[in-house]
């Protein structure tokens, strides 16, 4: 028998417990594992969870450091994952800076919850490279 499928950890970063609750329950139905942080802050602190972590969902607009913000700490890292940003006040400049940053995609709220999927799906059938 062959190894079983590496899990991945998919941290979603957002400072409204019901779109960290729902995502994480979305994802873990369709069998990703996941961690939550309600700020960019609680991300960073947990070092042993972010060398882990595969993908990050990150909201634009949080309480503290900003999404873009942490999205910069990310990059200092060896290996950063790769970025989905996700707004519920997004217009096509902050999706442009989110790209042009280095996302791999920019959703609006509420989320299409098919192309979060295949956006996620896409990322990790590619290693966690690639842009939308």
């Amino acid at each position: 028998m062959g190894q079983p499928p590496r899990i991945a950890i998919i941290a979603i970063v957002d400072d409204e417990r019901a779109v960290r609750s729902g995502l994480s329950n979305l994802l873990q139905s369709v069998g990703y594992e996941t961690d939550t942080f309600d700020s960019a802050e609680a991300f960073l602190r947990d070092s042993a969870r972010l060398a882990s972590v595969v993908l990050a969902i990150v909201d634009v607009k949080l309480k503290g450091a900003s999404g873009f913000e942490l999205f910069t700490h990310l990059l200092q890292l060896p290996a950063p994952p790769p970025v989905i940003f996700i707004s519920g006040h997004g217009d096509e400049v902050m999706h442009q800076q989110a790209i042009e940053l280095g996302a791999v995609a920019f959703l609006r709220k509420p989320l299409d919850v098919d192309m979060l999927l295949e956006h996620i799906e896409r990322i990790l059938a590619a290693g966690g490279e690639g842009r939308a």
